[in-house]
């Protein structure tokens, strides 16, 4: 009697959780609809910064999958690498995951969304990259996670930073942004032009990108000269590094030394000026990319932000929506 209780208990269970689900049609950021049954409860996620974001919403529950360069709340590493990236996908694998949805970012090719797709697995295309577009991203997943309240918080807490410093960088003029040159992933004179994230983001904190002309749509990754940064001669030096784990204080004052030290940039305003700071890749994407902005205002603008704690505020952030204590350093130095 009570083993049948027990099973008509269980039966009722997955009963109310199989009605609870209702077919969703969402518009991707590509323009595609997309049906999906929701909430999800298994998700591969293949799209730049999306893994973190939906561990921020439920803790990892709905993951059963990642791209190899999500690292970041720790706890990921203990979810299937389900690909490198949107680019090199393990079809195989993903179809064992048996997901309910995929969500990649453009470098999906059409021949693996097709496979996907006619394996019965539907599919998104985000990335959490474009700063100006991410809220929007993420009101779009959540729609499918169906955690309201943790995704509420999470917004409020990234469009909080981003309001301040639109509103104390809106009057500024031309002649009081920075000259900035952004130098990408330590390799020496590779930069970002306009479209870029990277672009965005320097724009947003009050500066001026000087290699912001030098690309166009389909190449935002121009690399300059020596002789081209020292006579557009920039007021501040940004170069990203990326890792797989935290970098310390020790690994990024090196990094910042060796750019200090190039004889060829010795005359660069940056240079003389000691403005030059290092910026880890794993802020420059997702929710925290709002980090790297903070960062970044805060070293274009000193006197404006005198202020604001970008590392507490990262540490805020992290402490509220992954439970964990922020280890390793992002930023190098911190302040000006």
């Amino acid at each position: 009697m009570i083993k049948k209780i027990i099973w008509v208990l269980v039966s009722l269970s997955i009963l109310v959780i199989a009605t609870s689900a209702e077919k969703v049609t969402v518009v991707d950021s590509t323009g595609r609809s997309v049906d999906v049954e929701a909430p999800v409860q298994r998700v591969v996620s293949l799209g730049t910064g999306v893994a973190e974001y939906l561990f921020a919403l439920d803790g990892g529950k709905c993951l059963v999958g990642r791209d190899s360069y999500s690292h970041f709340p720790p706890a990921l590493e203990n979810v299937d690498v389900a690909g490198k990236s949107s680019y090199a996908p393990d079809l195989e694998l993903i179809m064992q995951l048996d997901p309910d949805l995929v969500i990649a970012d453009t470098m999906l090719s059409d021949d693996d969304l097709k496979e996907l797709e006619d394996a019965g697995i539907p599919v998104m295309i985000e990335s959490l990259i474009d700063p100006t577009k991410d809220i929007e991203v993420m009101k779009r997943l959540n729609s499918l996670v169906g955690n309201e309240t943790r995704a509420k918080e999470l917004i409020e807490f990234i469009q909080k930073y981003q309001d301040l410093i639109q509103e104390r960088t809106a009057d500024l003029k031309a002649d009081e942004k920075p000259k900035v040159f952004f130098e990408w992933a330590g390799k020496d004179y590779y930069t970002v032009s306009q479209g870029n994230p990277s672009d965005t983001l320097i724009c947003l904190a009050g500066g001026n990108n000087i290699a912001k002309d030098l690309g166009n749509s389909t190449h935002t990754y121009p690399t300059v000269s020596p002789e081209w940064v020292l006579d557009m001669d920039p007021d501040v030096i940004i170069q990203q590094r990326s890792s797989d784990k935290p970098f310390t204080d020790d690994e990024l004052t090196k990094l910042r030394d060796a750019i200090l030290s190039r004889p060829e940039l010795q005359d660069v305003m940056a240079i003389k000026n000691g403005r030059t700071y290092l910026i880890s890749g794993e802020i420059r994407y997702g929710l925290r990319s709002v980090i790297s902005e903070l960062y970044m205002a805060k070293w274009f603008h000193p006197d404006i932000f005198a202020d604001l704690d970008p590392e507490a505020v990262h540490k805020e952030m992290v402490k509220e929506f992954y439970g964990i204590e922020l280890e390793g350093a992002y930023a190098y130095p911190s302040s000006p």
